[in-house]
């Protein structure tokens, strides 16, 4: 079963899936041990992690492809990557979704943003006209390699015009036009985040930022509401900050890293488990030997 086909089975449950975003191989795989079944690549995490820039679309197709190719290979769960308004026209999704799916990753968010895109809870967005947004997914279903990959469609109606109907109508039109999952970002109240999961047939997702635009509820009322995904994007990217920052308070303040293991970092047998050590030091011993019996 490909990875695509395994996403496609478990939004088949009926439960909230909940989706630490991630920037990298090594967050993928915290998340991954943790116990979460879908891994969220963020495009937000990627740029702020990797080129320490903010989220205004400043990056490229292949370079983010190389980041989400890692995290893809470091993790057995599916992915699910932003790939942010698809970085460009119909052609160009067309072509992402041909590089996506042939690097085996199972899902890809694409936005009706116009450039330069920006972080949904940021300000002054501008979105695309919806035909245009409905050729876009029916350019990267097509592009799809063997049709599997699961497209979830995201509008930022609400930010753009105002309008949690126009962003009802929009979406309405991009699952018509074979989108998988509805992400409608950027909901502004309860009563709003309550109608989605309504309103569709397919899956919903539900963004939440601190201090954004969105109520923060728990878990729990997402799963009552029937949302089928919740997720943090970028919060393992604040916390892993947080966690240096103590750190280099830490080092700081005593002079030493004796006595900063299950503080302020993890030991350095923890690494080694994420890492994998062992099986490669196995293998090495294994290469080796065959070489000393020659």
């Amino acid at each position: 079963m490909s990875k695509a086909e395994k996403l496609r089975e478990l939004l088949k449950q009926d439960k909230l899936f909940v989706l630490p975003g991630v920037s990298n191989a090594f967050l993928a795989t915290l998340v991954e041990n943790a116990g979460y079944e879908i891994v969220y690549v963020s495009g937000a995490g990627m740029v702020n992690m990797n080129w320490c820039l903010p989220d205004y679309n400043m990056i490229s197709m292949s370079e983010n492809l190389e980041i989400a190719k890692r995290v893809n290979d470091a993790v057995d769960a599916p992915i699910i990557c932003d790939i942010d308004n698809g970085y460009g026209g119909y052609i160009n999704v067309y072509r992402t979704l041909r590089e996506y799916s042939k690097a085996g990753i199972a899902g890809v968010q694409l936005e009706d943003q116009m450039n330069p895109k920006r972080c949904g809870h940021f300000e002054d967005h501008a979105i695309i006209p919806a035909g245009e947004m409905v050729g876009k997914i029916k350019a990267a279903r097509d592009g799809s390699i063997d049709g599997d990959t699961v497209i979830m469609a995201r509008t930022d109606a609400i930010s753009a015009t105002g309008s949690f109907d126009e962003a009802l109508d929009r979406m309405d039109r991009y699952v018509e036009a074979g989108a998988d999952i509805v992400f409608i970002e950027a909901v502004r109240t309860v009563e709003d985040m309550r109608v989605i999961p309504k309103h569709f047939s397919i899956p919903a997702l539900i963004n939440l930022v601190e201090h954004g635009k969105t109520p923060i509820l728990t878990n729990s009322e997402y799963e009552k509401m029937g949302f089928k995904l919740a997720l943090y994007a970028c919060q393992t990217l604040k916390a892993a900050a947080f966690g240096v920052n103590q750190f280099l308070k830490y080092l700081a303040e005593h002079g030493t890293t004796n006595g900063a293991d299950d503080v302020c970092m993890i030991t350095s047998e923890e690494r080694h488990i994420i890492t994998h050590k062992d099986q490669y030091k196995n293998l090495i011993a294994k290469y080796e030997s065959i070489y000393k019996t020659r």
